[in-house]
């Protein structure tokens, strides 16, 4: 009966086929059935049915072996059939050839699986018999060669069985089982591993999830030593760099910054998966204890120009199976993927790169790539799906896209100092025109993603005479930082008003967005960029902009001959090694005049700033040879305009900086002046420039004279005094103040009798700006008339009698007022006896802003009442 070298196996239809067999017409190919009662059938693994060939043969004793006493476990052995020379039956267990079988069928084949997890899952059964005995399966559009697994041990016993078996696979697409190793022992199992293909996502590098499962002997507690089966799980990195054809994206390329991704983490293990789609794909993890944290494999990027980054990346593996239904992918994967982007376990989508120099665009000059390559913070990227949503010549379905980056723009912030990280996305106008000038005017490559970056100019690097504040809303390959409607730049069209901030000034005061001529051109748009030398990172800040000769839209600024040029060019070296930063800062305004509110008109030459490495300023202001010129009615003080210095303010001798800005100008004590019927001594003339740091206004001041030290005034026999003091800003007046006193005083001395008579009149005004930023502006005037008359008489030395007599008015406004005085002063002085008496009268009217409204004291239901009392 244990003879059975004379019988033929019963096998399944699909065990006749020899290796190698296939089946052109999938009609013709037998189909996958269980076995019936008589037909071989071997279980082993568990649910899993393994059938030999037709040349296969068993190898076993046909009586009972005994070795010192202990017989043999009676058992069988595959091998090889094979004819003796005489022509008798052989079981060669030798031969490795053909030594193989089939996988037939498993109850997981459109089955319940066992509610028990298992070395092998539902899908490894399935899947093994599909791709050992399936002839009905195509692989590009060509029938598929099942191949059978091969057998280097199969061992059938009373007691269970022994298997050491491989099978290796490269079946249609819709399969991502690759190789299955099995070793078990009396029908346990020692050690399994199957090997599924996919790739790892974004970047798509094809990649092997290998799955481990092998006993392991172990202390259990509180019991005796335990063999259990425990799995492990590892990523196999088959593809280890992803180079990128430009050719293959829709917009050229130019929505991924990296032409080769190479990842050199090419085996690590991951916990157990965590399926993200319910079809294989998952995060791959850190093992136990640190399984909520991804795997951080180590990845170099090459960008557009040639440059690499290293960074960590968290990556999903997606198998082959999954893949290849793009449609799913895109709705399974790509969503998992965007949704754990700060999600409960955190930002696995951003990938920090810590400051690594990317370029984000190819560059206008390739010998100067710093203009599109960036300090990147972290990047975030998505994929592009193909049309065709599925695998097509070995490519995959999907394309690595770049969806946002949080960058920092080293030339801004060279200039204003401390980092602004900035959220940036590609342009959608450089994604579709590339580099096409026409389309493209602004060469715009990215856009800020967030809310615009405020950028402003520091008044000690460069913006005492200009702050061109502007709010960042895109990158140019060509301009920099840019802002303003990024349509319209892109089209060729500049709007100064659009591309600056309300804050962007000229001295504090003129609109930058006035100033610049809406004429499009790089000169237009301050241009900062960053490049790194072999020492040293070196910022530079150009700006040199057409200015609109329209005198309305710049007031109170007005051109002057050839027309008004402005220009600000820094540079800043920062030493790698540490050192202090040098800088060298010039700002100018040539060629203008500040007309303030029709009554001074100041002409300059040139107006500049000049800063080294944030030393002290060095500020020049050449006023133009008509200089100062007052305007009625204050046009007969022109006469005063020779004793202004031609040369202005240049080479100060007065300069006084502080925190908030600077001041330089000239003290000039002026000889006496003979002006028509007047003669002045003890003027003192006063010009000083007042240049904000920060967001202050810039002004003038400019006195004749001052309060506590008046001029002296002589007009034939009469006599007084008085000051007169301007300051302004470029909008309007800040501060007026002026005095003039005039009056005579005759004595007459009669021997006996002596007595003098004394009259003064005068006046006073002031006005000044208390708030320019309300509305209406909060601003105060005063305007004071008076009289003074004084007479004394003396008799004989021993009596005398003054009488002093005071009368002025005097009208203010916030709020308006209008105030008389009169005062009389009598004093008698006898030898013993002295007596005074003052006598006041004085009487004001106000306008009443103060008083309450009919409204206020009496209400609705009260006047109703009043009114009804009257019916």
């Amino acid at each position: 009966m244990l003879d059975w070298s004379s019988l033929d196996p019963s096998l399944v239809p699909v065990a006749h086929h020899p290796k190698g067999s296939v089946f052109a017409d999938p009609a013709n190919a037998p189909q996958l059935q269980g076995p019936t009662v008589t037909e071989t059938a071997i279980e082993l693994p568990y649910r899993l049915l393994l059938s030999p060939h037709p040349g296969s043969g068993w190898a076993h004793s046909l009586g009972p072996v005994t070795h010192e006493g202990l017989t043999e476990l009676w058992h069988t052995r595959l091998g090889v059939r094979q004819t003796r020379a005489e022509g008798k039956p052989l079981v060669d267990e030798d031969q490795a050839e053909g030594r193989h079988v089939r996988a037939v069928f498993s109850p997981d084949l459109g089955g319940s699986p066992p509610g028990i997890t298992t070395s092998l899952d539902p899908k490894d059964r399935s899947d093994i018999v599909r791709l050992s005995a399936d002839f009905t399966l195509r692989k590009d559009g060509v029938a598929y060669r099942p191949d059978p697994v091969e057998i280097d041990r199969l061992m059938l016993s009373s007691r269970g069985g022994w298997l050491r078996a491989r099978g290796e696979w490269a079946g249609p697409p819709s399969f991502d089982l690759s190789q299955w190793q099995h070793v078990a022992t009396q029908g346990r199992d020692q050690f399994v591993r199957v090997v599924r293909e996919g790739c790892l996502f974004p970047f798509g590098h094809r990649a092997a999830h290998v799955e481990v499962t092998e006993r392991v002997v172990e202390d259990a507690p509180g019991k005796e030593r335990i063999a259990g089966l425990r799995k492990h799980h590892f990523i196999l990195v088959r593809e280890p760099e992803k180079t990128y054809d430009p050719a293959e994206f829709p917009h050229g390329g130019r929505e991924m910054p990296f032409r080769s991704v190479r990842i050199t983490t090419l085996f690590t293990p991951t916990a157990e998966p965590e399926d993200l789609t319910d079809r294989g794909a998952f995060w791959v993890m850190k093992e136990p204890p640190s399984q909520s944290v991804p795997v951080p494999f180590h990845i170099v990027g090459t960008d557009v120009v040639g440059e690499r980054a290293d960074f960590d990346a968290a990556l999903i593996f997606v198998p082959q199976s999954l893949v290849e239904h793009g449609d799913i992918f895109l709705s399974l994967v790509s969503r998992a993927y965007q949704e754990d982007d700060g999600g409960p376990l955190g930002q696995r989508r951003r990938i920090p790169v810590a400051g690594a120099r990317v370029a984000f665009a190819p560059p206008t000059d390739p010998a100067s790539p710093g203009e599109t390559t960036l300090a990147t913070e972290a990047l975030t990227f998505d994929v592009h799906l193909d049309s065709a949503g599925r695998p097509t010549d070995d490519r995959l379905p999907f394309l690595p896209t770049l969806h946002e980056a949080q960058v920092r723009l080293p030339a801004v912030e060279q200039i204003v100092g401390g980092s602004q990280p900035v959220q940036i996305a590609l342009s959608e106008v450089f994604l579709n025109a590339g580099d096409d000038e026409l389309n493209n005017r602004a060469q715009l490559f990215a856009t800020v993603t967030g809310p615009a970056l405020n950028v402003g100019l520091p008044a000690d690097r460069g913006g005492a005479l200009a702050k061109p504040d502007l709010a960042v809303r895109g990158l140019s390959r060509t301009l920099g930082p840019v802002g303003g409607d990024l349509a319209q730049l892109t089209a060729g069209v500049f709007d100064p008003e659009a591309f600056f901030t309300d804050s962007a000034k000229l001295l504090g005061a003129v609109p930058l967005s006035a100033l610049v001529s809406a004429d499009f051109g790089s000169d237009q748009f301050p241009k900062m960029f960053s490049r790194t030398t072999a020492t040293s990172v070196v910022t530079t800040l150009d700006w040199e902009p057409k200015v609109t000769r329209d005198e309305e839209a710049i007031r109170p600024l007005r051109p002057r001959d050839p027309g008004i040029s402005f220009s600000l060019h820094a540079r800043l070296e920062r030493p790698l090694d540490g050192s202090s930063t040098r800088s060298s800062v010039t700002t100018s305004l040539r060629n203008f005049t500040f007309s303030f509110l029709d009554v001074l008109d100041v002409h300059f030459d040139a107006l500049s700033f000049q800063s080294e490495n944030g030393g002290k300023p060095d500020v020049s202001a050449e006023l133009a040879p008509e200089g100062v010129v007052f305007q009625p009615p204050l046009s007969f003080l022109n006469t005063l305009r020779r004793f202004i210095p031609g040369d202005g303010f240049s080479d100060p001798p007065a300069l006084d900086i502080s925190p908030s800005g600077m001041k330089v100008g000239y003290s000039l004590a002026l000889p006496p002046v003979a002006v028509g019927v007047f003669e002045l001594q003890n003027v003192k003339l006063g010009a000083s420039l007042h240049l904000p740091f920060t967001d202050g206004r810039a002004s003038l001041r400019f006195n004749f004279a001052e309060r506590h030290d008046e001029f002296l005034l002589a007009v034939q026999g009469l006599g007084g005094g008085g000051f007169f003091t301007m300051a302004l800003g470029l909008d309007g007046i800040e501060m007026i103040e002026a005095a003039l006193e005039f009056g005579a005083s005759v004595s007459l001395d009669f021997g006996v009798a002596s007595g003098s008579v004394t009259i003064m009149a005068g006046v006073y005004f002031r006005h000044e700006l208390l708030d320019a930023g309300t509305v209406p502006v909060k601003e105060k005037t005063k305007l004071t008339g008076y009289v003074r008359l004084n007479g004394v008489v003396e008799v004989l030395g021993l009596v005398s009698v003054s009488v002093e007599l005071f009368m002025g008015l005097t009208y203010e406004t916030g709020p308006e007022r209008l105030e008389g005085v009169a005062t009389l002063v009598i004093k008698i002085d006898l030898t013993l006896f002295s007596e005074s008496v003052e006598l006041t009268v004085r009487r004001s009217f106000d306008k009443g802003a103060g008083d309450p409204a009919f409204g206020d004291v009496m209400t609705g239901q009260d006047w109703s009442k009043y009114a009804g009392a009257l019916a």
